[in-house]
Formats: C-alpha cells, structure tokens, sequence
C-alpha cells in the first residue's frame, strides 16, 4: 500500500509515525538562540583610593610610635597622637622633648668691625677781612726791619696780583699768613712756605 503524505505536515507526520509504531520527531528550532554579543561591560577603573595617606606627623611633628602611641593610630581633638594605655607618662615626656624650643647655638664672637669715623664736615675758614689785612701790612712796611722784603717780591712770591687783591680771598689769606710767619721769626722764604702751605691746610 502506498502512502501519500506532506513531510512539511505536522499532521501527516504522526499519522505515520503511528502507522509505523512510532513517534513524530519533535521540531527542532530552525537555529541556536542568539548569544549576547558582548559580555557584560566590566567597570573602566578600580575603586577610587582615598586621595590622602594619613598624617605622617601629629600636630606635635611626633612620627607614630608603638611604644607611646595608641595602635591602630588614632587623634586626639588637637590632632596629637592619642598616647598608649599605661604609657601616658613616657608619652608625655616625648611630648615635651618634642616641643621644647631648640637651644641656639652662640654666635661666634667676632673681631668688631671698626666703624668708619664720620669725618666732620670741613669748616671754611672765616674770612679775613681786607681792610684789617691791608693795615696790618701797611703798619709792617711802615716799620724798619717789620717786613723781611720788599712788599714787590712778597707779592710776586705770593703769585698775588694788584688788580683784584681787594676782594681775592685767596691773596688776601696769603698775605695775612704771611705776616703770622713774619710774627714767628721766620725768614722771607720761610714766610713763603707758610703762607702757600695754609692755602692746602685750608
């Protein structure tokens, strides 16, 4: 006997698979389920660290020390270290070495340096007055023997010049220490020096 059926038929199919005693094939899915196509995303980064160690130093400049120093570390309100049960003395002798002031070493004792005098300030000798000089000379020439030359090689010595002599300071003064050397003995050529050498003491 022949047998007509439509493979494609679910029907037709277990009609048969009972003919023949047994059982239809289960449908099978055309394809695999589809698969994720990424696996899940993993976090860009590792957990954020804290941006800060802790303090290396409390407020005292004092490093931890297990010895005085309470383990794990931990403060007190002032941002020392909190001390260690048992060791609050030893702790507090640490405290006060750690902030004692620093001992200064002296200064080295020096030579002083000399301080530069202050030089006071040149006075200008005070003018003499020519009327004065001129009587004085005058008197001297007037005298035998007052003057040790004659007045023409006092003036030539003395690079002194008629023309201005009234009001030349400098000839004036010349002639007028010229006349102190004259009162001290001295000779003409001793007068000259006198007289040309108070001119750089003035």
């Amino acid at each position: 006997m022949q047998i007509t059926f439509d493979p494609h038929s679910a029907q037709d199919c277990a009609t048969i698979a009972r003919l023949l005693g047994t059982t239809a094939p289960a449908a099978q899915p055309d394809t695999a389920p589809a698969q994720p196509d990424t696996a899940p995303a993993q976090p860009d980064t590792a957990p954020a660290q804290p941006d800060t160690a802790p303090a290396a130093t409390d407020c005292h400049g004092m490093t931890h020390d297990d010895a005085i120093h309470s383990t794990p570390p931990s403060f007190n309100a002032d941002g020392s270290y909190r001390a260690k049960r048992g060791q609050k003395e030893a702790y507090d002798i640490a405290v006060a070495a750690a902030t004692a002031p620093a001992q200064a070493a002296p200064a080295p004792q020096g030579m002083p340096m000399p301080q530069p005098a202050s030089a006071a300030p040149a006075t200008p000798p005070a003018p003499i007055d020519y009327r004065t000089m001129a009587e004085r000379f005058m008197a001297k020439m007037s005298d035998p023997g007052g003057l040790p030359a004659e007045y023409e090689a006092i003036y030539a010595a003395l690079s002194i010049g008629y023309d201005d002599l009234e009001t030349n300071q400098t000839s004036i003064a010349r002639l007028w220490n010229y006349m102190d050397a004259v009162d001290n003995g001295d000779d003409h050529n001793g007068c000259v020096r006198h007289a040309m050498s108070a001119d750089y003491d003035n």
